[in-house]
């Protein structure tokens, strides 16, 4: 793997924007001058399903994020987070929202959803930095609970872990789907990007003598 090549995994669940978020950060790339691939997605595209794609940036012939090899996670979920746990590596940079989506067959079955500070905390020995906020409730206080991806990518660009400004990336989202979204996206984008110095990188859990 080059250097300059960084790869990108987006988790969450079907009807959140997880295709989109992908979408968003490969144009931006392009319209940049920078090489991009979007992987395939995989999962349920129906509300509540697990869904994931696959963004890669730089040199390279495919958008695949094999076991280990994701750089950076962006999940819109918290328990779609934990399932990607075996695609990152010792200096993985993941961005986690709090906020829950149960899902059907886990609600079906009468089991209880695990504790999302457990669930950052388990990440967090296996990642290098891990960042959790409530990402949605950020969202719905900008206009839309359906602008949780761009704020998401908001904050993923005041993370500094992207090679492209905030600036190109909100470009991407100002000119993409219905405009009468738009002035929400925006609004959800710039608050995330002003939280994200906000955020403290979740401490790994503290190792049995």
């Amino acid at each position: 793997m080059s250097p300059s090549t960084l790869r990108i995994l987006i988790v969450g669940v079907g009807g959140q924007g997880v295709l989109s978020a992908a979408r968003h950060i490969g144009q931006a790339a392009l319209d940049h001058g920078l090489e991009a691939r979007i992987g395939q997605i995989h999962g349920l595209s129906q509300r509540g399903g697990s869904v994931e794609s696959t963004v890669v940036l730089g040199p390279g012939s495919t958008g695949f994020v094999s076991m280990g090899q994701a750089d950076v996670l962006l999940a819109l979920e918290p328990l779609e987070a934990l399932r990607a746990l075996a695609r990152v590596h010792g200096e993985t940079l993941a961005l986690v929202n709090r906020a829950t989506v149960i899902p059907f067959s886990q609600t079906l079955a009468g089991a209880s959803y695990p504790s999302v500070d457990g669930l950052l905390g388990g990440l967090a020995g296996v990642a290098g930095r891990v960042y959790g906020l409530d990402a949605t409730a950020l969202a719905s206080e900008t206009g839309s609970p359906r602008s949780l991806n761009a704020a998401m990518l908001g904050t993923l660009c005041g993370l500094d872990c992207l090679p492209l400004a905030a600036a190109a990336l909100r470009q991407s989202l100002a000119g993409a789907g219905r405009p009468a979204f738009h002035p929400m996206n925006l609004a959800a984008f710039d608050a995330g990007l002003a939280t994200a110095d906000q955020l403290e990188p979740t401490a790994p859990p503290t190792r049995q003598a």
